[in-house]
């Protein structure tokens, strides 16, 4: 049919172009009622969210890129893994990045620091870093932890500061262990699996895996009632500032992409294999199974978790500091007020 049409216009044009020739009734007539062309659709927004690690915490866009959530709602997504939640935080406030999913840890030190990141939405309010050891090693309880070296993704990460609370916890001063920089969880496992490291911070999936290899946990953040905003999802202000519309777009596709976790089991597990790629389905099962139910269908990060975090930081800025200084909600009580989870969640 287009060829058709493509043949009849280049017709028309070649009578027209004659010279002499004088349009005819029909083709003056044709020409007058023309359409005006439609309009292109709009190209697609490129946008980078960047996550800190495997882990079925930070499994949001994942669904949103595998299902076409995101193009839905305009974007074309890149979604890397870059691993140690200081590094990635960095590189958002740099630019590098547009959104990151990286430990609130990280992002909250930073503003305090004096830059912008701003936490948007989070997954759960306990810390889901597990402390893990090799039962060769002969160590039953944290406090056995004393002289050894235990491995985290990197200083400042979620796991180093959760072998912290759990070292002080047990009463053991952080500088009675050394505490090795792996560069990220699946370096920590690796160096566990390997030989190399007894002791180990993992968090999520990974913590599974080790434990399915035979590893045994020691401690982990619902055990010590670690209070800890999980998963958390960061842009910055400026961003924010510079483009609210496409962050109100970004974040009702990560509700929808929430709700498509929360209902969708089957299809959200093949996507949670793809990138839980050391895990058999079976085993992903599992951990879909344990995280569903974290996920709110608003995942709005809580203001008590970000308090718990506040009170545990040494450095003095944090105490003139309030949870609202780190996170906002704003864009996600606007998507609730739109009636847009309503439509989702009838």
């Amino acid at each position: 049919m287009l060829l058709v049409l493509a043949l009849s216009c280049q017709s028309s044009a070649s009578t027209l172009n004659r010279p002499g020739a004088e349009p005819s009734a029909a083709q003056a007539g044709s020409q007058a009622a023309a359409p005006v062309a439609a309009q292109p659709p709009r190209a697609l927004q490129k946008i980078t969210v960047a996550f800190v690690a495997p882990s079925e915490q930070f499994a949001i866009p994942w669904v949103a890129q595998e299902t076409g959530i995101f193009a839905k709602h305009g974007f074309d997504a890149d979604v890397p893994l870059v691993t140690g939640s200081p590094r990635l935080t960095q590189s958002l406030i740099a630019g590098d990045f547009d959104y990151a999913l990286a430990g609130a840890t990280a992002l909250m030190r930073a503003r305090m620091q004096g830059a912008d990141p701003v936490i948007l939405a989070a997954t759960s309010n306990y810390s889901s870093q597990m402390l893990l050891v090799n039962p060769a090693a002969g160590i039953q309880r944290v406090s056995d932890l004393r002289g050894r070296t235990v491995g985290v993704a990197q200083y400042g990460s979620e796991a180093d500061t959760f072998l912290r609370i759990a070292l002080a916890k047990t009463g053991i001063a952080a500088e009675d262990v050394q505490i090795l920089q792996t560069g990220g969880h699946p370096q920590t496992l690796a160096a566990m699996l390997s030989g190399n490291l007894d002791v180990g911070v993992l968090g999520s999936a990974i913590a599974l895996a080790a434990e399915q290899a035979g590893m045994v946990r020691l401690a982990d953040g619902r055990q010590l009632n670690v209070l800890a905003p999980t998963g958390t999802l960061a842009t910055t202000r400026r961003y924010i500032e510079r483009d609210r519309e496409s962050v109100v777009r970004f974040m009702r596709a990560y509700v929808e992409a929430v709700h498509y976790f929360k209902t969708q089991r089957d299809e959200t597990i093949k996507i949670l294999q793809k990138y839980l790629i050391d895990l058999p389905e079976s085993e992903v099962a599992l951990v879909y199974d344990a995280i569903r139910d974290e996920y709110q269908p608003l995942p709005a990060p809580s203001e008590e978790a970000i308090e718990a975090v506040l009170e545990r930081e040494t450095d003095p800025a944090a105490k003139s500091l309030a949870p609202s200084d780190f996170i906002d909600v704003s864009i996600l009580r606007e998507i609730e007020q739109s009636g847009f989870l309503k439509t989702l969640y009838p």
